[in-house]
């Protein structure tokens, strides 16, 4: 009996429920912003995602605009370590992962259920440490890290979407540094 949906929710944070169309590209995408992976959880009808967490620079450093280092886990568990080990883009330090355990100990969990017209999403737990970088702030970072030539035509197309723009320029203090 859905009489209507929600508008896509980016953030979703702690015990949410949410019913969105089955046209909706995001819900489609099962998007979040949060760095989830995708979780076994024995059932083909519902996709289980867990939150990885957030990279930190060990240091606690702030950018000159005073914003923290908040980058995005990496999903595989390999290059997950081998980010560990690089250094923080701001001030050379080491890197460390903070870990999500706002669901009784253990990572927010997501659920994503297609049901003909419809999509329904479940959130269980909330998230015990900041937000990470999004997916478009991360690819502008390491696009900017690339050759001169690629990265700079990368960057123009980058700089050119509206939605890189916003992110690019807006001064949230939870945003990650997008330039050294």
């Amino acid at each position: 009996n859905v009489k209507k949906t929600d508008w896509f929710q980016e953030w979703p944070d702690a015990y949410e429920k949410h019913i969105y169309s089955s046209e909706d590209r995001s819900a489609q995408r099962h998007l979040s912003s949060w760095a989830m992976r995708n979780t076994n959880n024995h059932n083909s009808r519902i996709l289980k995602k867990s939150c990885l967490g957030v990279v930190v620079c060990s240091r606690d450093c702030s950018a000159a605009e005073g914003r923290k280092v908040y980058l995005r886990p990496a999903i595989c568990d390999k290059a997950r370590q081998k980010q560990q080990r690089k250094r923080c883009p701001n001030c050379d330090g080491p890197l460390k992962l903070i870990p999500c355990r706002g669901h009784g100990g253990f990572p927010v969990t997501n659920f994503w259920r297609h049901d003909g017209r419809f999509i329904f999403f479940q959130s269980k737990g909330e998230h015990d440490h900041p937000k990470p970088e999004t997916k478009l702030e991360a690819e502008a970072r390491r696009a900017v890290k690339k050759t001169p030539a690629a990265s700079s035509s990368v960057c123009s197309k980058l700089k050119q979407s509206p939605q890189i723009k916003s992110l690019v320029f807006q001064k949230q203090e939870d945003n990650p540094i997008l330039n050294r």
